[in-house]
């Protein structure tokens, strides 16, 4: 294994108008994406909508998607069904879905936007039966952790909400999967064998494919959101 990391932070977001021919303003982040990683992502994105606002409606005509609502509250009209939506709500997105999502809140609805190849577009991923897919809304602060094959055919394999206590530690190795994580709240460090990387909300760490890191909780313990990605086994050097 490998010190191989991408680390993200919040600092200067772009503005993008009209999201997806939605309304008004939002502010977007890529904390991770395809050119940092091997296996295939598409990006790893933080949005955020003031109050009023929209990201359009949609076609998912190639790709497939987590959304994670880290904070706020709004409506997330799947294949024209209208479903209410806050923090701690996972989304799936399968291919050939059509969504979009309106800031319905008094606050900023954040959230963040895991997109990747769909099924038969992922080099190196079995190809699945797409019978059993569905675009749902997962309360995951309730299910805390949830099997992508479940609801997805793609490359996606897991997503996870880890609440760590001071001093508690989760190892996340890429040997089979790539790891994407978010931090929610509280403090803590993210570990290889030579670094060092010092971990609050809004902190974003990627372990790309033979590398790994150990997660250790601060003072006030630590939550963060990670996703998982099967890898081909020939990528980032392996023999």
């Amino acid at each position: 294994m490998s010190d191989r990391l991408v680390v993200t932070t919040l600092d200067e977001p772009s503005e993008v108008y009209e999201m997806h021919g939605g309304e008004r303003v939002a502010r977007w982040k890529c904390l991770a994406r395809r050119n940092n990683l091997f296996g295939p992502w598409e990006a790893v994105e933080r949005s955020t909508l003031p109050p009023g606002a929209a990201s359009g409606v949609h076609l998912h005509s190639r790709t497939e998607q987590f959304d994670y609502v880290v904070a706020g509250s709004g409506v997330m009209t799947i294949n024209g069904t209208d479903h209410e939506v806050a923090a701690g709500d996972l989304i799936t997105t399968c291919l050939g879905t059509r969504h979009g999502i309106r800031n319905t809140g008094a606050d900023d609805l954040v959230w963040l936007v895991i997109e990747v190849s769909g099924p038969g577009m992922a080099e190196g991923v079995p190809h699945r039966d797409a019978d059993g897919v569905r675009a749902e809304v997962i309360d995951l602060r309730e299910a805390r952790d949830v099997d992508a094959l479940d609801y997805l055919a793609g490359p996606l394999r897991r997503a996870r909400l880890v609440r760590l206590e001071p001093a508690g530690t989760e190892s996340l190795v890429a040997d089979e999967q790539e790891h994407v994580l978010y931090t929610l709240a509280g403090t803590g460090t993210a570990k290889t064998r030579s670094t060092t990387v010092p971990l609050r909300e809004g902190v974003s760490v990627g372990v790309p494919f033979l590398g790994a890191v150990t997660i250790e909780g601060g003072q006030d313990g630590l939550e963060f959101f990670v996703v998982s990605l099967a890898v081909p086994a020939g990528a980032g050097g392996a023999k």
